[in-house]
């Protein structure tokens, strides 16, 4: 992270941006996330394995559930 403020997706990996553009409640709450529970979730994004894994990590921030590290799904 080099501290971006995230407005121009720089720092946020393209597979959690693939899955928020199809979780548009996911996006929202995205983005009334704190910096660092931002870098949170981008740090579990990067363990994600597969297409479902991701699906799980923004139906749980969807439904106000922050992921844990390593692994949120466990």
């Amino acid at each position: 992270m080099n501290g971006k403020n995230f407005r121009d997706g720089a720092d946020i990996p393209l597979g959690l941006t693939m899955a928020m553009a199809q979780n548009p409640q996911a996006f929202d709450c995205f983005s009334k996330l704190s910096l660092e529970q931002k870098q949170q979730v981008i740090s579990c994004s990067k363990q994600v394995r597969s297409k479902r894994e991701m699906q799980e990590l923004t139906d749980s921030l969807a439904h106000g559930q922050m992921p844990h590290m390593p692994y949120f799904w466990q």
